[in-house]
This record gives structure tokens, C-alpha cells and sequence, in this order.
């Protein structure tokens, strides 16, 4: 086992490969491939420490920057360090350790000491880490939470699974869980899901997840699909249904009792949910585009979960955070739009459409259905929905939107 700070040494050279432009799960898969000294349980704790920084990125870098100091892994990492070390142990242990090419010198440690209070002076933008170009629609969609809400997209996403009812019991499965190590608490707000207490590391590798009867999935997530428009018997229409995380919830809710249909325009982002729902016993029909025409009109419920910024992800995705610039922005919410205007005409009159975005941003949430209600007369709002992490996980806004004629 390395030490903890042989860990935040090896994050340096991670930090570094990710910042000049690649990918950080490829970034860490190289490294771990190179360095198969770190063992499991290293890697796991290496990869928090690079997680934990990125989510920072801005507020660790700054002190250094307003310095003169160019962004890089050394001065993420010390920043970081600082948080937990006082600065003359911080030197200590640093000087005697091998993966520490080299202790912090002198202005570094003069940086580190007045941290605190450079902060103080930064933009909200810095100091909370999220992108510059965002802070006039983050106030507009969070007003007074805007604090808050961004302080706790700073921190570690808690994990929550989602029980699988086609193969098992809430009861069953926490019994099961623990079994394995893995100690769930329940939630009040959402009924088949557990928040992993103790062992989230297991739980990729238990049989709990291999056999199907868990799937991992946000609470927030999962409260997207538990409604009381999608029951048994009818025809549901995941439309971008991705990797298929919404599908098999809905699969679990209705029992499998209904027809469950899914696409995705990306092929390729669909693949994985052909093995997930034999997983997780899942009756899902994956539809070509060729095959989209014979659903006109046809479905009870079409589920939108729309691409966006992935702004309520932040947390589990800090790499997104630092990917979205003002282009893609506009980009996405220009896709939103359009995938609203195609993804109606799959509504039977009476039926439902359900939007979705796991955003915070209102110009992805609401302003997109007004939008949507402005251009289509045929439909009305039957309500809408927002979650942030102060009231459940990520940050999603859901609206219901209804066929009329």
C-alpha cells in the first residue's frame, strides 16, 4: 500500500497528461497500466484525490495564478495538500519521499500560508469553480442558492443504487448488500433507493450488481421516471435513452407490463443496454431509425432525456465542467429544441410527453418547454420539476407535457 501523500504525488503526473488535453479516464488508465505497483486500493484513492482536484480545479489553481504561477498538476496538488497538512509538515513529508520529485519551496509555501485570503478576493466564479461564461444564468436559475448549491457541487457526489423490482425486494436487496460489505441507508424521498454508506468500493465487483438485483444510478435520477403517468400496460418510448439508465427504471416500475421502446440517434451510446437489461431482466426494444415511423402518433408516454450541459453532474463529471464553453452551450440548447419538436409527434393525443434534463440551468429547463408550449399549440404543461443536490442528488428539472388534439 503507497501513502497517502506517495498518492497525491502520483496524481501530479495525471493532473499534467489531463491538462494538456487528454481524456482524464484515459489519462488514468494509462497511468495505471504504467505504475502496476499501485495496487486496487491505491488506485481507487488515487483516482478521488484527481477527482477531488479537478472538481476545484479554479479555486486550487488560483492562489498560485494570481502569482504569476502557469496552471499544473504540482501547484493543484499542493494546494490540495494544504488543505489537510499544516505547511511545515507539509515540507517534512514531502522532502522524504521518492514520488515527490521535489518539497515546496519557499514562495510556495508563502503562497500556500496567504491561500485562504487570496480566495476571499476571487470572483464567485473561481472560488466556487464553475465556468466564467455561466454566471449570469446560474444566478438567474439558482437566485439566493447559487452558494450553496455550487459549495456542494465542490464535493464528492454521495452514491446511490437503484432496486432492481423486477428481480427483488428494498428488503431483500439491503440485506444482500450488506452481506457483500456494502452498508446502504433508505431514502424518504424516493422509495427503491439506497445511498451507499460504507464499501462504495465494492460494489461494481459484488454480485449484488453483477446479478442485476442493483443498478447504480443518482436518486435524483431515479425520481425522474417515478411517475404517476408511467404505469403497466402502456407503450413507453425512451427517446434518447443513452446508455439506457432511465429505460431500465422505467422497466422496473412498470413490472414489464407494457411494451418499453428505446432509441438513440448515436447507435453507439445505446450498445451497452442490450446486456444491461438481459442484466437487470429488462423487457427494452431497440429501435433502428428505420423503424421510428411506425410509431407515429403511438405512444402513451415518450421520454425525453436530452443532452445538455450536464450542469447537475458536476460533481461525478468535473471534466464536463471544464469542456463546456459558450459555443457548445448554444450548440446543445439548439439540439434541445429540435429533439423536443421531433420527439412529439411520437405522442398519441391524450398521451405525455416527459422532458428531462439533468441541468441546472433554466435556459435548458423551463425556457426550453415555454419555448416548446410557444411553438405547439397541441400541447399544455402539466407540471414541471427541479432538483438540486440541497433537496436530492444532481441537478435535474423535469416538466410533463401533454398531447391535447
Amino acid at each position: 500500500n503507497m501513502r497517502p501523500i506517495s498518492r497525491a504525488a502520483s496524481a501530479i503526473e495525471i493532473i499534467d497528461n489531463y491538462l494538456v488535453g487528454k481524456p482524464i479516464e484515459l489519462t488514468l488508465k494509462n497511468w495505471f497500466k504504467n505504475n502496476r505497483f499501485a495496487g486496487s486500493n491505491d488506485r481507487y484513492l488515487i483516482r478521488d484525490i484527481v477527482f477531488e482536484i479537478l472538481r476545484r480545479r479554479r479555486s486550487l489553481a488560483y492562489p498560485f495564478k494570481v502569482n504569476g504561477y502557469k496552471e499544473g498538476g504540482r501547484i493543484l496538488v499542493l494546494s490540495y495538500l494544504a488543505e489537510f497538512y499544516d505547511l511545515s509538515s507539509l515540507k517534512n513529508i514531502t522532502n522524504n519521499n521518492k514520488y515527490f520529485l521535489e518539497p515546496p519551496n519557499l514562495k510556495e509555501i508563502a503562497i500556500l500560508s496567504k491561500k485562504k485570503s487570496f480566495l476571499a478576493n476571487a470572483p464567485r466564479y473561481i472560488s466556487l469553480d464553475y465556468p466564467s461564461f455561466l454566471e449570469d444564468d446560474l444566478y438567474k436559475s439558482l437566485g439566493m442558492k447559487i452558494e450553496p448549491i455550487m459549495a456542494t457541487m465542490q464535493k464528492r457526489a454521495p452514491t446511490y443504487l437503484r432496486v432492481n423490482l423486477l428481480k427483488t425486494t428494498i428488503d431483500e436487496a439491503e440485506f444482500a448488500l450488506a452481506s457483500e460489505g456494502i452498508i446502504c441507508s433508505r431514502s424518504i424521498i424516493s422509495k427503491n433507493s439506497l445511498k451507499v454508506c460504507k464499501g462504495r468500493r465494492f460494489i461494481r465487483a459484488s454480485n449484488c450488481y453483477n446479478s442485476g438485483i442493483v443498478e447504480i444510478q443518482d436518486i435524483s435520477s431515479q425520481m425522474m421516471t417515478d411517475l404517476p403517468e408511467i404505469t403497466e400496460g402502456m407503450r413507453i418510448f425512451d427517446y434518447c435513452a443513452g446508455g439506457g439508465g432511465k429505460a431500465l427504471a422505467i422497466a422496473s416500475k412498470i413490472m414489464n407490463k407494457g411494451e418499453l421502446i428505446a432509441y438513440d440517434i448515436n447507435k453507439k451510446r445505446l450498445s451497452p443496454l442490450k446486456q444491461r437489461a438481459i442484466r437487470a431482466g429488462a423487457k427494452v426494444k431497440l429501435l433502428k431509425s428505420s423503424e421510428l415511423k411506425n410509431y407515429i402518433s403511438g405512444c402513451d408516454v415518450v421520454f425525453v432525456d436530452s443532452p445538455c450541459s450536464g450542469s447537475g453532474t458536476w460533481r461525478r463529471d468535473p471534466e464536463a465542467k471544464w469542456n463546456l464553453t459558450k459555443e457548445k452551450f448554444e450548440i446543445i440548447r439548439e439540439e434541445q429544441a429540435s429533439i423536443l419538436i421531433e420527439a412529439c409527434k411520437y405522442v398519441t393525443v391524450g398521451g405525455v410527453m416527459v422532458y428531462v434534463v439533468c441541468s441546472l440551468l433554466q435556459e435548458e429547463g423551463e425556457m426550453q418547454s415555454n419555448r416548446f408550449l410557444f411553438k405547439m399549440s397541441n400541447f399544455r404543461l402539466v407540471n414541471s420539476y427541479f432538483l438540486h443536490p440541497l433537496i436530492a442528488g444532481d441537478g435535474f428539472f423535469r416538466v410533463i407535457l401533454k398531447r391535447l388534439k
